[in-house]
């Protein structure tokens, strides 16, 4: 009894080009998939540490408190003694919050007689181990 073998040698030329297209084709994806996964990682930027830090949004409300704070103020003296404990507030709260943040400012002359408009001007620095922040701003204050 004869067994009959396919010969692969005999196949259609058409049939050998289909199956070397399939091949090819897996192939091509296969390499190209690997090359994407191998690449991928670098390619996405992590955006997240950014927003979950909170040094910007600390600095950035020490700024506008301070000048709601000398905006509330009634007086030359009450200008100067609620920038004074805004200043002790602001240095408790770098303690508790492991932050270094230096706030210092300076009262252009005030005097209350002739109501004369109070320049401000006003240092902040806020530094952490992951930011360091600093600004120079002035304020005005009229009184009324």
């Amino acid at each position: 009894m004869k067994f009959r073998m396919r010969n692969l040698l005999k196949l259609s030329t058409k049939k050998r080009k289909a199956q070397f297209f399939v091949i090819t084709a897996f192939a091509i994806v296969g390499i190209l998939y690997m090359i994407s996964s191998w690449i991928q990682p670098y390619t996405i930027i992590d955006t997240s540490s950014v927003v979950l830090m909170n040094e910007p949004f600390v600095f950035n409300n020490i700024v506008e408190k301070a000048q709601q704070t000398a905006q509330t103020s009634k007086s030359c003296e009450d200008l100067k003694y609620n920038l004074d404990e805004y200043t002790n507030f602001v240095n408790q709260l770098s303690s508790s919050m492991n932050m270094k943040i230096y706030f210092s400012y300076t009262l252009s002359p005030c005097t209350d007689s002739p109501p004369v408009p109070v320049t401000i001007e006003s240092q902040l620095k806020l530094s952490s181990t992951r930011a360091n922040l600093q600004s120079n701003f002035t304020m005005q204050w009229v009184p009324s």
